[in-house]
């Protein structure tokens, strides 16, 4: 028969892919709160650089190495919550235009709009 789309709120992923969600919610969740601490690190090592009076030049190799976990973690943590798209159904209604309908409107417009002098 016809595939069947699914009810608000239900998933289409099968029963036991339920323990994968949690998982990449988890990953998404981590980002987040790294992301957070990265923040405050970043924060405590300029006002540590301010408090010696140094200037700034650069971020730690930890602070970098931290945003670019919370980078990769989180885009997974996200791709793997993705949902199955369903396609938009627009072939019949393209199907009915013709060129005619596609006019935009008149061929040239001007916006001088200041009075000669």
């Amino acid at each position: 028969g016809a595939p069947t789309l699914p009810t608000p709120g239900s998933t289409l992923l099968p029963s036991h892919m339920g323990v994968g969600r949690r998982f990449y919610k988890l990953a998404v969740a981590a980002s987040v709160l790294l992301l957070a601490h990265v923040t405050v690190c970043a924060i405590q090592h300029r006002e540590y650089l301010k408090a010696m009076q140094q200037p700034f030049t650069y971020p730690p190799v930890e602070i970098v190495l931290q945003c670019a976990l919370v980078l990769v973690l989180g885009a997974w943590g996200v791709l793997g919550l993705q949902a199955n798209f369903v396609p938009i159904r627009t072939t019949t209604h393209l199907a009915k235009q013709t060129v005619d309908s596609l006019d935009g409107g008149p061929e040239w417009v001007h916006f001088n709009t200041r009075p000669l002098r």
